[in-house]
């Protein structure tokens, strides 16, 4: 890795893909990133494409914002290629994918978004401020019981992930540290509707029905406005539901090799 980029991960073979992340307690960690190739969501592109896993840096200054987030992703894809590539950006790390499409379009061949969109929802908004002021007031369980909780497609499938993030709080808000809470805020304040008609780089939009963070109205709304957009939305499925249907792979690589 070249001094000041972002940290990565390389595996499989073919054309690159360049995938980023979703919201992590565990941002920058070689462990993070071993862990998160092995997920549905990237293990079925490993046999047809070389993918590049890029995570957020550790220690960010408070007050960054997605833009800052997405200018250093832009450093370290402008370092690692010659041309532009195909970036998929997952929950959180697809309002990155998207900043970056915005800010930076020379680096982008095609765009995917999975579970992603231009603004969090009004009840996304609301539970991510909850989870952060639990992780401020050193409630780690409870935020993480909250975040799980909110995103399955049914009251006993989030019953059932409230009650693991209780278990195992650490596999979803890591330490609770401050880095989760700026990217939360980050998000927060992220609001990308008034320039979308101006991303003109091919996307695809995946999502769930029942999405709870984004939801299908605003998934709707971004392949609206983008002029180059489609939206493939998955009935029944909520937040995580998406990026585990298997059929999510085979979609998105029609998409990124079609002619």
């Amino acid at each position: 890795m070249v001094s000041g980029e972002l940290p990565q991960l390389r595996k499989g073979a073919g054309a690159p893909l360049v995938v980023v992340p979703g919201l992590s307690g565990r941002a920058g960690s070689p462990a993070a990133l071993r862990t998160w190739m092995k997920h549905e969501e990237i293990a079925g592109f490993i046999g047809d494409r070389t993918v590049v896993s890029i995570d957020r840096r550790y220690n960010l200054e408070p007050g960054t914002s997605i833009a800052d987030i997405a200018a250093e992703y832009a450093r370290t894809i402008g370092a690692l290629f010659d041309e532009p590539v195909d970036i998929m950006g997952i929950s959180t790390g697809g309002t990155i994918a998207l900043q970056l499409a915005a800010d930076h379009p020379e680096l982008l061949r095609r765009l995917v978004l999975v579970s992603s969109a231009h603004r969090l929802s009004e009840h996304g908004r609301a539970t991510q401020r909850s989870v952060a002021e639990l992780l401020r007031a050193g409630q780690d369980r409870r935020a993480a019981a909250m975040f799980l909780g909110n995103t399955g497609a049914s009251p006993l499938g989030n019953a059932i992930r409230s009650v693991a993030g209780l278990l195992a709080p650490r596999s979803v808000v890591g330490r609770g540290d401050l880095d989760l809470l700026i990217t939360l805020d980050a998000e927060d304040g992220f609001d990308l509707d008034a320039r979308l008609d101006t991303i003109a780089a091919r996307t695809l939009i995946a999502g769930g029905q029942r999405d709870r963070f984004y939801s299908a109205e605003l998934f709707e709304h971004a392949s609206r406005r983008m002029p180059n957009a489609r939206l493939a939305l998955y009935p029944g499925a909520g937040h995580l539901g998406t990026s585990r249907n298997p059929r999510l792979a085979r979609e998105i690589l029609r998409f990124l090799d079609a002619a």
